[in-house]
């Protein structure tokens, strides 16, 4: 019916008839944007020599889509035109038409949703990580002052600590990096689970700081128990500090991103 349609909008012309189906499709993808794209996929890309890497998000509506091949195929274009295209910042400078084309041949809302881009320059690397089903990445900046190639000792911290962003999913770094107003917070919760206990003021002091120092390794990366060892003895700065002495070099790690799908 919609191709009689179009020949009758056409006046017979067929190559017009085409090109107006087309336009249709390419509208009836554009009704499709007040819909929820909230499944899809998650993948990264990370450069030969580990100095740069990438992270991106793909939306679709249905798993059923986001585990169709060319839609995964997609995902892997996108990465590679922000490879070509280094000065793009947001996921609105890709090609809308692509999306728009994939959306048509799907039937479903489809959405480049975010991406995040890590450089080192000098010394250190880019790791990332995949978690099996493309609906979990992450992405790991390490400097070293150690210049020149990554070493396999960086390269297994970089993997370790993109496995132990994804499993123990930290939202800092370091301690200092935690806002003051989420530490009084934190403090004050403390205090109020404290209330009406009969203990000198120094015993609930250090109640309190037990109690902040359980928050830390909870949020912040380099506070928290290698989720690897089995001991729970290690932390990620013991991880840190083992790969620098081997490298005889201070790292650092400079910044992390955690995707999961649908998530904000």
């Amino acid at each position: 019916m919609d191709c009689k349609n179009a020949l009758t909008e056409a006046h017979g012309d067929l190559d017009k008839a085409v090109r107006i189906l087309r336009e249709k499709g390419i509208a009836k993808s554009s009704r499709r944007a007040e819909r929820v794209a909230a499944e899809g996929l998650v993948d990264t890309w990370v450069s030969a020599d580990c100095k740069a890497g990438l992270i991106i998000e793909l939306n679709s509506e249905t798993d059923f889509v986001a585990r169709n091949e060319e839609f995964i195929g997609f995902g892997k274009s996108l990465l590679k035109q922000l490879q070509e295209n280094p000065g793009w910042t947001s996921p609105e400078q890709a090609p809308v038409a692509q999306v728009a084309e994939l959306s048509a041949k799907t039937g479903e809302k489809i959405a480049f949703k975010r991406f995040t881009r890590f450089n080192v320059s000098g010394g250190g690397l880019v790791a990332s990580y995949v978690h099996p089903g493309s609906k979990l990445a992450v992405l790991v900046q390490i400097e070293s002052t150690k210049a020149g190639a990554a070493s396999e000792s960086l390269k297994e911290l970089g993997r370790e600590l993109c496995i132990q962003v994804a499993g123990a999913n930290p939202t800092y770094i370091v301690r200092s990096e935690v806002p003051t107003d989420i530490l009084e917070r934190e403090k004050e919760i403390a205090k109020k689970q404290m209330e009406g206990q009969k203990k000198p003021p120094e015993i609930l002091e250090k109640i309190a700081i037990g109690k902040l120092a359980q928050f830390y390794e909870a949020q912040c990366l380099m506070d928290q128990p290698h989720v690897r060892d089995i001991s729970g003895k290690a932390k990620i700065q013991d991880l840190v500090d083992a790969a620098g002495k081997k490298d005889q070099a201070q790292l650092k790690v400079t910044n992390f991103v955690r995707y999961r799908v649908g998530a904000d």
